[in-house]
C-alpha cells in the first residue's frame, strides 16, 4: 500500500512538473512574440536614423555652400563699397578743380 501511495505521489510530482514547464514554455512564447515586435521597432529605428543622418548631411552640404556664398558675398560687397568710395572722391577731386579752376 505505501508503494502505490509513493507511486501516486511520485506522478503528482511528475504532473506538477509539467505544469511548471508548460508555464515556462507559455511564457517563452509570450517572449517569443515581444522580441518580434522590440526587433521590428528596432529595425525601423535604425532606418529613420540612416533617414535623418542622410539629411542632416545634405543639409551639412547645403549650410556649407550658404557659408561660402555669404563669405563672396561680403567680399564682393566690401569690393563694391572701395569702388564706390573711390569713385566719390574722384568726383569731389574732379568738382574741387573745377571749382579752383573756375575762381582763378
Amino acid at each position: 500500500m505505501d508503494e502505490i501511495k509513493d507511486l501516486q505521489k511520485g506522478i503528482t510530482e511528475i504532473l506538477v512538473a509539467i505544469g511548471k514547464i508548460e508555464t515556462e514554455i507559455k511564457q517563452l512564447s509570450s517572449m517569443s512574440g515581444k522580441l518580434e515586435q522590440t526587433e521590428k521597432m528596432v529595425i525601423e529605428a535604425l532606418q529613420s536614423t540612416k533617414a535623418a543622418h542622410k539629411r542632416l548631411d545634405e543639409m551639412s552640404k547645403q549650410l556649407e555652400a550658404l557659408e561660402k556664398k555669404f563669405e563672396d558675398d561680403k567680399k564682393r560687397d566690401k569690393d563694391d563699397k572701395k569702388w564706390l568710395v573711390g569713385t566719390a572722391l574722384a568726383v569731389i577731386a574732379l568738382i574741387w578743380n573745377l571749382i579752383k579752376g573756375g575762381v582763378k
